[in-house]
This record gives C-alpha cells, structure tokens and sequence, in this order.
C-alpha cells in the first residue's frame, strides 16, 4: 500500500501489501533493521580505538545514511543537504558570538516551512515525510552552533554545566559537520546526539583506556542492544495487533461522544493515548539500539561495575507509564528534546522570559496543528497545578511508609489520568474536535486542575507558607 504523496522507493511495495502495512513504514523499520545488522560490524571491522579508521568510519556511516534517506523519502532527502549547508555558510561567515540566535532562527523558519507545507497538502496525514529527520537535524544544528558559540566567545564562569560538557573549542571540518549531521545511526529517528558526543564515539575516547577497578566486564553493547531489541519486538506486537482494535477516529463519532458514559470515555482515552506511546517507543527503542550496536551511547560503569549505554536513551519507558508524579514522567519522556530545549533556549533566555520562549520553540518545532497547541497549554496548566498540589500536599504524607505508598499510588493514578487527557489532542489533531471531546468530559481535569492551583493553597497552606510560620 502506497499513502498518497508519498516519495520514497517502492522496492518492497509488494512486502507491504502482503502483511497490511503502508510501504512507508515497511521502508523505515527494514532500514532501521538493516543499520541494526550493519552497526555491529562496523564496531567489529572499524573499531573505535583504531585513528585510522576515523575517516572511513564516518564516510561509512554517511553513505550509509544517505542510502536509508533515499529509500525513505525519496528526492525529499534533499532538504537534509540544503539545510545543512545554508547553516555552514552561517557558521563560516558570521561572528561567533552571534551563530548560535543564527543557525537556530534558520532553522525554525526552514522546519516552520515543511511543517506548513506538509499541513496544507497533507493535512492530517500520519506518512512519514522529510519533516521527522529534519526535525532532528535542527536539534544537531542549533545545539552544534550553541557549542561553538560557547567554546569561542562565551566567558568559561557564566557557563552552565551542561554548556561546560558540551562547549566546542574548535569549529568541525566538513567531513565532521557532514557525517555528523548524516550518519545512518541517527538520521531517521534521531536521538539527537551533540556533537562532543559524536567525536568521542569516532575516536573511541568515550571508552575508558583502562577498565576501572569495579568493572565486571569490558565494554560490549551486546547485553543492551538484545534487551532494547526485545523491548522493539515487544512494541512492534503490540502496535500491530493491538493498536488497531481501538481507532483514535472512535473520538470524532458523535454516536460515541453522545451515548457512551463519560467513564467509558474517559477509560477508551485512556486506551488510545497509551497504545499510540507504543509507537514512539518502538522508534526511539530501535534507533537507541542502532547506536549501541555501533559503539555509540556508552556512558561508563556504575557502582556495581556494570556497563551503562544510556547515553542517547530517548525514553524511560518504565517512567512514563508508572511515574509518581506530572514532572517525573514528562522527564522521562522524549529525554534528547528535554535537554536540547534546556541547551539551546532556556539556560539562555532572560530568566523572565525562558519558560514562554522555551514553550514556544516547542510548538514551533513540533509544528502547527491545533491540536499540538492543546495539548501543550494543557500540559502548562497542569504543569502549574501538580506544582501547587505537591507543594500543599506531598509533605503531609511521607509519614508513615504505608501512608507515603497509598500516596504515591493515587498520585501516579492521577498522572496516568492527566497525561491522557492532555495528550488526545495531540493524536486528532484538530481543534473543534478536541474542544467537542472536552465539553463531553465536562473539562473535569481542566475545573480539578484550576481549583488545586488556586483554591487549595486556601484551604491548605503550601509548603512555604507552613515554614514562615514555623519560624
């Protein structure tokens, strides 16, 4: 089955037909397990450790890339050279100490463009197109530029820690920039990787030259390629026997929003937002175990002396599905974005402004949906809320253990619960159809989540307020 408007290679049109799967996604999961297949023997054949393999190990991985992008996406793949290149002219022209705004402006207005193209010609279509990778290579660019601008302007005492480890004190050559930008281990469905991170992989410094003392083993990615595998498998099962029996259209049929009970609402809202997590997690699951097979993502060992590869981990399954609270599963989710955001904007806007402008390339970034825009004013309300709630309520119940738990049970319950009912939008799309939806829930969590910020510091005194008058 070919989606319309779709520009990749029709090479397996006849696989896709015969298992029920759009050739778009038949392309991108047999790439990605092809450069699952491919990774391990170029950690085998062209090891890390070995400088004169540095230069073919990034021609490698570029050739490579660029393959899996035709495949994919067809004569589309050109918007990953054409951006690229305008951001190196501004690199190379402009002052350093202005690349940075440069590069990042560029590349909001470039992606900006996609996304509106894509909205007026493909409105609503879920095939994947250019604007995935580009998404990503925005990441790589703003956040390349952030790092140079940093190791040659910025003052080495008003760095933040994060802009300390990842500051570049000498501007990439072209091959670096390229490959970087284009490597096949991450120029489908990311993580973003910053660029500090990549050269340590090339040259194999991101190895310890001698194993601690508390090292079980030398470093090998087997153990976690295998486990991020079967958790892909896992995910893949689900997302094709499962997901289907419960169709997020179910939310644009009146008969539905009209005869159904709201509980019975509530629970299939509940259903659909977390069988379309499986989506994300069999992308960011495979792409991460991409990396691992390559060498790339080793990150040290812990206490135990146990090898850890979670250097590009994009998400933390089990944080997001069973966190006890609103901010802890929005950490654990789409973890490189998290931190690029922090990077590249709110470490350096104007206190005053950071968290709005941080927000708003955002949305600028994920595009320009209704939807998109529900979900995340939505998500910022209930961000506010669950703020003012633990300031009122967490400390009342750590005391005794059997206390703290039932807590942390009803908490992480109501996090489940406000999770989807923020993100549905984020699935339809559309705004009337999200307001429709909302006005049959009642905005229940919209009223529950407005009298926690603002009517329960009345009633009980938050966290601040006790200790003044404690004092």
């Amino acid at each position: 089955m070919k989606p319309l408007n779709y520009h990749g290679s029709e090479i397996f049109i006849s696989l896709s037909e015969s298992i029920g799967l759009s050739v778009d996604l038949v392309n991108f999961v047999i790439c990605q397990l092809i450069a699952l297949c491919i990774a391990p023997l170029m950690y085998t054949f062209l090891p890390p450790k070995n400088q004169q393999y540095i230069f073919l190990r990034e021609i490698f991985g570029l050739i490579i890339g660029l393959t899996m992008a035709y495949i994919c996406f067809g004569y589309q793949m050109l918007h990953l050279i054409v951006l690229p290149t305008i951001c190196y002219v501004t690199l190379k022209t402009l002052n350093p100490n202005t690349i940075h705004k440069a590069v990042l402006l560029i590349c909001c207005v470039y992606l900006s463009l996609l996304h509106i193209y894509r909205q007026v010609y493909e409105y609503g279509s879920y095939t994947l197109d250019i604007t995935g990778p580009v998404m990503v290579m925005v990441q790589k660019l703003s956040a390349l530029a952030c790092g140079l601008h940093d190791g040659l302007m910025a003052d080495k005492k008003q760095l933040t820690d994060i802009q300390k480890r990842y500051k570049i004190r000498k501007a990439p050559t072209l091959i670096q920039y390229i490959s970087y930008l284009l490597t096949f281990q991450t120029i489908l469905a990311g993580p973003n990787a910053f660029f500090e991170d990549y050269i340590a992989y090339l040259d194999g410094t991101n190895f310890p030259k001698k194993l601690p003392k508390e090292a079980k083993s030398p470093p090998s990615p087997l153990k976690p390629v295998l486990k991020k595998v079967l958790i892909t498998f896992i995910c893949a099962l689900v997302i094709y026997f499962i997901v289907p029996m419960y169709p997020s259209t179910t939310l644009l049929d009146e008969k539905f929003l009209y005869e159904t009970p709201i509980y019975s609402k509530i629970w299939f809202i509940i259903v659909i937002t977390s069988l379309t997590r499986f989506k994300y997690y069999f992308a960011w699951t495979l792409a991460d175990a991409v990396c691992n097979a390559s060498g790339f993502g080793f990150t040290g060992y812990n206490e135990k002396g146990e090898q850890e590869w979670n250097l590009l981990d994009n998400i933390d399954i089990l944080g997001v599905e069973f966190g006890v609270n609103f901010r802890a599963t929005i950490d654990a989710w789409n973890k490189g974005t998290n931190l690029w955001l922090r990077y590249v904007m709110y470490e350096r806007a104007s206190p005053k402004y950071n968290t709005v402008m941080t927000y708003t390339l955002s949305a600028f970034w994920h595009g320009f949906y209704p939807g998109y825009y529900v979900t995340f004013l939505t998500g910022s309300l209930f961000t506010n809320s669950a703020r003012m709630v633990r300031r009122c309520l967490w400390h009342r119940f750590q005391q005794p253990k059997p206390v703290k738990l039932a807590y942390d049970f009803v908490t992480c319950f109501l996090t489940r619960l406000c999770l989807s009912y923020m993100t549905f939008s984020f699935i339809i799309l559309e705004l009337m159809p999200a307001l429709r939806v909302f006005w049959h829930l009642m905005f229940y969590l919209h009223i529950l989540a407005v009298l926690g910020m603002y009517v329960l510091p009345l009633i009980v005194s938050p966290l601040k307020t006790v200790k003044k008058k404690s004092q």
